[in-house]
């Protein structure tokens, strides 16, 4: 695999994907190949998941030091299984952002879009598959951070139902809302390491879809809402006429979203060292947040949980816009509502998939939510659209 990794080497000194490859890639590099149904296959690694040997670091600077003594448990499936490891992909800083422009590790580029953000807070891991650099990659979506890069990477990205995989060995952020999730160029490729996973196989057949009031479209791009239109028809033709979700306060949904992701910060992070001072900043605020707040912000959250579970049953899926922008240029303040569309499927605890879409010169990409267990059925799907 010497040839692969001076590939990555060279992909990464333009884009930037890995946090330190020149301290990671050698311990990559010595990766004994093993054989399996991934043998041949570069599986990326976000910096928040524990690789033996590596450091563990969520990206944060002084965690640098800090060595993963064993495999998180989704990461000993995938060596069972032959696949070799990129390790310490990089992210926003204790995975609570959305640029990957880390303040101690430095920030990705998005190889589809020169001069822009690959999203965050895994856009090391859009950003490397995206590039070609690995088959597939492994990231974690708190409010949209596995969606969110994909879209603006035009590649897949898949965010698993959090009780789809032992989240052991994966440095939490906001535990009511975290979940695995992959990135890849094809829902084959996706399926493949799902299978390895195991949860390859499909638990249900999708009868029906469903959509979103049109009011909560009205910040969408042209560009993005054609691509959604397109989406539509498709699945008109698939499905018949879609249903239409009950009222649904979007922009509250995803501020309670985060307030809940702050709140628990405190917990996760607060007593973390060597912080930078945004994110002291924001794990400060969630100190603030009082019991009679947060009380309110889970009556949201839970009825807008009822509200979506209700809406796709168990044979039904929500189709949505990913994002209703495109990827921001660096230095730009990311959109306040990348996560509308995408933080849904945490607060309801469900699957979903980004599906890139044709466009130029920004990648456009759709969602697809689904029941509970959904994972291999929403492959399915969009490999149909």
């Amino acid at each position: 695999m010497s040839g692969v990794f001076d590939r990555i080497e060279t992909l990464n000194e333009r884009l930037h994907f890995c946090e330190d490859f020149a301290a990671s890639g050698p311990e990559d590099r010595a990766q004994a190949p093993s054989v399996g149904p991934l043998s041949g296959r570069v599986i990326g690694v976000k910096s928040n998941i524990s690789v033996a040997g590596q450091a563990w670091t969520a990206g944060i600077g002084v965690r640098a030091a800090q060595i993963a003594p064993c495999d998180a448990p989704v990461i000993a499936r995938l060596r069972a299984a032959g696949a070799t490891l990129l390790s310490r992909l990089a992210m926003d800083e204790g995975a609570l952002g959305a640029a990957t422009d880390n303040p101690h590790f430095g920030r990705s580029e998005n190889p589809r879009v020169s001069g822009h953000s690959a999203g965050g807070s895994s856009g090391g891991s859009a950003a490397a598959v995206a590039a070609g650099a690995v088959d597939a990659s492994l990231g974690s979506d708190t409010m949209g951070s596995v969606r969110i890069p994909a879209a603006y990477c035009g590649v897949y990205g898949l965010k698993l139902g959090p009780e789809a995989l032992d989240m052991a060995g994966v440095m939490p952020l906001a535990r009511s809302l975290d979940a695995l999730g992959l990135f890849a160029q094809t829902p084959q490729m996706l399926g493949d390491v799902l299978e390895v996973l195991g949860i390859g196989v499909a638990q249900t057949q999708i009868a029906g879809w469903c959509v979103l009031p049109e009011p909560c479209l009205a910040d969408c791009t042209p560009q993005m809402r054609a691509a959604y239109d397109a989406a539509c028809a498709q699945m008109q033709r698939l499905f018949g006429v879609a249903e239409e979700m009950g009222a649904i306060d979007l922009p509250t949904l995803r501020e309670d979203a985060f307030l809940l992701t702050e709140a628990e910060a405190v917990c996760s992070l607060g007593n973390a060292p060597g912080l930078s001072r945004g994110l002291e900043k924001l794990i400060a605020y969630g100190r603030t947040l009082t019991p009679e707040r947060m009380a309110q912000v889970h009556v949201r959250l839970d009825a807008a949980r009822a509200t979506l579970r209700a809406s796709v049953g168990k044979t039904r899926v929500l189709l949505t816009p990913t994002v209703a922008t495109p990827a921001f240029a660096h230095g730009a303040r990311p959109p306040v509502g990348q996560a509308d569309f995408t933080a849904l499927a945490n607060i309801a605890a469900v699957p979903a998939l980004a599906i890139p879409m044709a466009g130029t010169p920004y990648p456009r990409s759709v969602q697809i939510v689904g029941p509970p267990g959904s994972e291999a059925v929403l492959l399915a799907l969009a490999a149909r659209l």
